[in-house]
């Protein structure tokens, strides 16, 4: 167990290594990414680790900022960000860059590259529009071994599934014993270096997009403002920025503003910032609305899921009594005229309804009487009365129990059609 001046201590060294802050509860997480450090140099446990990292073991700082940073990635992770960068912003650089026909691409916290393949991708569908182009993509991170597996651009079964279509992985991808390798066309698409957010931004140049997606969330604010301040100053007037669908610029950064009716996506504050065309990307988006919505059986905005058959109508409306004019659509109902039947019943001779709930129940028949119909099938709990249909052809109000429609005056028997209660009913006649 990790010793509160000790989580302070390591806390405290890896905000001034990475902007990382790890809060008191993250004790867990500390302790699980650490223990497999120690147990590789054959420590005993944190306590001799943390006292190596006192020590200024400066490979152990490394080893332990790596671990501690190292996130997940997936290609086209939540997607928008990658149908904007599609259907907004390519076509936008294609048209404004027309005369340069230079474009760089900044991924920062790349991870194990599935966010600058993913990118590179989309570009090869670009191929015959980006001719003669010079188009770059640089992926940096604090992390030398995630580098190492980002260039590579080997994944695992697990790792290709999550968010990549089928036809790309077909495409891109080649089989490697028990891993995926994306082409070598594709690797060659993007470059890796090694890079600190806290460190200075100018060596690497000018980008006109870069994606900073999750990486904000793990900053304190001044962090936040600090980075997003020089993010900006690496940008032209008509750049683009994407964060993580969790992060903003609202309250911490004024260089940015978002893009209009876009999430996630942001232009420079500045008045040489252009207008963007976003109407192509609108109507993929209504377009796909509306097929989800045909796909779930009603109209954009009804129900997430098929209605049940007994809810629709041949118009694909809501099913009704027409008798009773009912306004709510009820449960399932099996018309009947006489005897008991275990589904809701409907009308009586007079066209009005008994109840309009009931749970499902194995059908019976009983003996008709004169003028009367069924009462409610709804099942209540003994001692609850209900009056079957009479002359009158009306249902019961509130619903009785299963009844048995008998006698000459066409009244029903209040007595259960599969039980008996003695304590309720009496005894039978031949034990009085």
């Amino acid at each position: 167990m990790m010793r509160p001046e000790d989580f302070d201590f390591v806390s405290r060294l890896i905000k001034s290594k990475s902007g990382l802050v790890l809060s008191q509860d993250k004790t867990y997480l500390l302790e699980s990414r650490l223990m497999p450090i120690a147990r590789k140099r054959g420590l005993k446990d944190l306590t001799e680790l943390i006292a190596a990292l006192r020590g200024g073991d400066r490979v152990l700082v490394e080893e332990v900022v790596d671990a501690m940073t190292t996130n997940e990635s997936f290609f086209f992770r939540d997607t928008k960000p990658f149908d904007q960068f599609r259907h907004v912003v390519l076509p936008h650089m294609i048209k404004e860059r027309a005369s340069k026909r230079h474009l760089r691409i900044w991924c920062a916290a790349a991870s194990s590259g599935q966010e600058p393949y993913s990118l590179a991708m989309i570009l090869e569908d670009f191929k015959s529009q980006l001719s003669g182009w010079r188009v770059e993509i640089i992926g940096t991170d604090i992390s030398r071994e995630i580098l190492t597996k980002a260039r590579a651009g080997l994944y695992s079964q697990f790792e290709v599934q999550r968010g990549l279509p089928i036809q790309l992985l077909v495409k891109y991808f080649q089989k490697k014993e028990d891993q995926w390798q994306i082409s070598q066309e594709i690797r060659s698409k993007v470059q890796y270096k090694e890079f600190n957010l806290l460190e200075d931004f100018r060596p690497l140049g000018q980008f006109d997009i870069v994606y900073c997606r999750n990486v904000l969330i793990y900053f304190d604010q001044a962090t936040k403002t600090d980075v997003l301040a020089r993010i900006s100053a690496l940008m032209p007037d008509d750049g683009f920025l994407f964060l993580g669908g969790a992060e903003t610029v609202l309250g911490i950064s004024d260089k940015f503003k978002p893009l209009a009716r876009q999430r996630g996506i942001y232009q420079l504050n500045r008045p040489g910032a252009p207008d963007v065309d976003v109407s192509a990307l609108e109507k993929i988006q209504a377009g796909a609305s509306a097929a989800a919505g045909a796909a779930s059986g009603t109209a954009t905005g009804g129900f997430a899921f098929p209605k049940p058959k007994h809810m629709q109508t041949a118009t694909g409306g809501t099913t009704a009594s027409a008798a009773a004019g009912a306004t709510t659509p009820p449960r399932p109902t099996t018309p009947t005229g006489t005897g008991t039947t275990a589904r809701p019943s409907t009308t009586g001779t007079t066209g009005t309804t008994g109840s309009t709930y009931s749970r499902p129940s194995t059908a019976t028949t009983g003996t008709a009487g004169s003028t009367g119909t069924a009462g409610s099938t709804y099942r209540r709990p003994l001692g609850t009365t209900g009056t079957a249909a009479g002359s009158s052809g009306t249902g019961s109000t509130p619903p009785a129990r299963p009844s048995t429609g008998t006698g000459s005056t066409g009244s029903g028997t209040t007595r259960p059609s599969t039980t008996f209660d003695r304590s309720r009913f009496g005894k039978p006649e031949d034990k009085k």
